[in-house]
């Protein structure tokens, strides 16, 4: 390769590294903004798009005539919190079972054996998504574990929330924000 080569690709190289780095990264997850759009396969291989559920419009307002509450908790086998935190969650979508909220749970990054082979151990009555290439856990800065978020019936974040630590207070909370989205 010629010197001059080297040079040019040297340049371009440094001028798109530097521009990436001075970069400002916009952060997607706002209380009070959209709630970024996902769609993603769940344990029998059928995908789930946020906007099945709630949103602006509905992808299948035939299949789903009124828009929801959305609580997505993104978590792990491994991860012990998320693990506590399952629990409670599912005992407030028992609650609000008829009430128009949908929870889902977006494993990330595990294969879809690993989680099938965790639910033979472990009974969980949500519906679970895979993010195996960790794309939409990115995009809700989802990278520790538990991420819970909230989405009213239009689309809007209402909570977002990182870890957690007090069930009794999370399921207060959480009860208390579904109740006023269901007014």
């Amino acid at each position: 390769m010629k010197p001059v080569t080297v040079w040019i690709l040297l340049i371009l190289a440094l001028n798109v590294f530097g521009q990436t780095a001075n970069t400002p990264k916009t952060n997607l997850i706002e209380v009070g903004k959209d709630a970024p759009t996902f769609s993603l396969p769940d344990l029998n291989q059928q995908y789930v798009a946020l906007r099945d559920f709630c949103g602006a419009k509905l992808n299948k307002p035939w299949i789903n005539k009124a828009k929801q509450v959305v609580v997505v908790s993104f978590f792990a086998t491994w991860c012990k919190p998320c693990l506590q935190e399952i629990p409670h969650l599912e005992k407030i979508k028992n609650d609000f079972a008829a009430q128009g909220v949908k929870f889902l749970l977006i494993d990330v990054g595990e294969e879809e054996a690993k989680i099938k082979e965790f639910l033979t151990q472990n009974t969980i009555n949500l519906d679970i998504l895979i993010d195996r290439y960790k794309k939409i856990a990115e995009k809700y800065d989802a990278l520790t574990l538990p991420r819970l978020i909230v989405i009213d019936k239009n689309g809007i974040i209402r909570k977002e929330q990182k870890g957690f630590t007090n069930g009794e207070q999370f399921e207060t909370d959480l009860r208390q924000l579904l109740g006023e989205l269901l007014k």
